[in-house]
């Protein structure tokens, strides 16, 4: 398994990191890694984490899987989304693009982080909320890390009705 990441505050890869460290240990690296390319072709299981921003996958993420689209077919790929409040289909929409080049999705995991956005009231917290935040994406990790590895991957973000609710 391969563990890529785009993460501008470090929230994204920092979620990586405790997935790979509870799941199986795997190697990490940034989309924006040299040695990524060459590394994809050696792995069939990928797990992707992102931060949904502005309701979809940052515009670097998905130059970054078309660019690419060759590397996907016949993957198996998890997709973690971090979210500073809501993402309907975060997942999905990183899925749906993968699925046109030939990946198979196995499952999605949306976890609420603290956000970047200084500006907007609505996303301010306390150090005790972000903290708190944080805290809880690690236990989501855990219980996903316990139901994958009884071969049940949690679906967060994938289907019709969480593409609805990212319409929404």
């Amino acid at each position: 398994m391969i563990g890529i990441y785009f993460s501008g505050t470090g929230n994204s890869k920092y979620a990586l990191e405790i997935f790979l460290r509870g799941y199986n240990d795997s190697v990490m690296f940034s989309i924006e890694d040299e040695n990524l390319i060459e590394q994809i072709s050696y792995h069939d299981e990928i797990v992707f984490s992102y931060p949904v921003q502005y309701s979809t996958v940052p515009k670097i993420m998905s130059d970054f899987v078309h660019s690419n689209s060759g590397l996907w077919k016949e993957k198996n790929v998890f997709i973690i989304a971090t979210m500073a409040l809501f993402s309907g289909d975060g997942a999905g929409i990183l899925g749906r693009l993968l699925e046109q080049y030939g990946a198979q999705i196995t499952g999605g995991l949306h976890l609420q982080m603290p956000d970047s956005i200084a500006d907007e009231k609505v996303l301010k917290r306390s150090l005790q909320k972000n903290t708190q935040l944080v805290k809880n994406a690690n236990s989501k990790i855990a219980e996903a890390i316990a139901h994958i590895k009884n071969g049940k991957y949690p679906q967060e973000g994938l289907g019709p009705f969480a593409r609805l609710a990212g319409f929404l």
